[in-house]
């Protein structure tokens, strides 16, 4: 297994890397470090600006900054394998992604902070859009822990069954268990009591959660996972677990995204305060 390990040496990318490190033995995975630095400014930005004596600091900073790069790299991992490029962030993880088929991108994340993020999403987030690979997100205040109780939200769908395997791959390595959770949207409840409930909607709902459960209870037992079916919006349900159940990192398969509204992915990556991995 190969891990690739984007680092900007922020808190959330340190706090990715402890979880990076803590698969690294009973996956038998070889982890590879890089750091991305964005190119310096050229001279047609500023035009008449810019002269020989601006060139030679901007061009003595820049090196100075790729030692200074260099030797931080260097102590975070030294069995590792250090990389350290020059370009657009997202461009190089994808390439160094594609090059050595890596198995897994771990990444910090510091949420949106613009409205060109928003629209556009962090790098992490625009990482998990074309990447297809699964990414491991973490931010600077989430809690890293010695991964025991893994809880992969389910839609039933592609990618979130492609998360489920992963999840047990890493849960048979070190040795944690799996809370197998599909939520069930809550119906709208009328602004008004218009009309008088309605018997058989009631009955055809009730048969719908109880072939739902028997669904659910099936996958989990195929993957040796515990089900739990709550009535409740996605995130909701995510988050409320996390909290109740003491987890420790939760998988989920990637959203459709929506940036400028938002997705499941994105609500999950700011409000889960724990690790989240996101397959493809």
């Amino acid at each position: 297994m190969k891990i690739l390990h984007p680092t900007d040496f922020s808190e959330a990318s340190m706090k990715a890397l402890q979880v990076a490190e803590q698969l690294k033995g009973p996956l038998a995975a070889k982890l590879i470090l890089l750091h991305v630095m964005e190119p310096p400014p050229s001279m047609p930005i500023y035009g008449d600006y810019w002269t020989q004596s601006l060139d030679e600091v901007v061009k003595k900073a820049q090196k100075e900054g790729i030692e200074a790069a260099r030797k931080h790299l260097a102590t975070l991992d030294p069995d590792a394998e250090h990389h350290l490029e020059t370009g657009r962030p997202l461009d190089v993880i994808l390439k160094y992604a594609g090059r050595y088929q890596v198995d897994l991108i771990a990444m910090g994340t510091q949420g949106v902070d613009s409205l060109l993020e928003r629209f556009l999403g962090s790098v992490t987030e625009r990482v998990i859009e074309y990447a297809d690979k699964p990414v491991l997100a973490v931010r600077a205040q989430s809690e890293v822990k010695p991964i025991r109780h893994i809880l992969v939200g389910t839609a039933l769908a592609e990618p979130s069954l492609r998360a489920l395997a992963f999840a047990k791959k890493i849960a048979d390595a070190l040795g944690a268990r799996i809370t197998l959770l599909h939520s069930l949207e809550p119906i709208p409840e009328p602004p008004l009591p218009i009309h008088m409930p309605d018997p058989e909607k009631d009955k055809t709902r009730h048969a719908m959660v109880e072939e739902l459960a028997k669904e659910l209870e099936k996958l989990a037992n195929d993957y040796g996972a515990r089900p739990k079916l709550i009535e409740a919006k996605p995130v909701d349900a995510i988050c409320k677990v996390v909290v109740e159940e003491d987890i420790d990192a939760v998988f989920i398969g990637k959203s459709r995204q929506h940036y400028f509204m938002g997705s499941v992915t994105r609500e999950v990556l700011e409000r889960a305060r724990v690790p989240v991995f996101v397959h493809p």
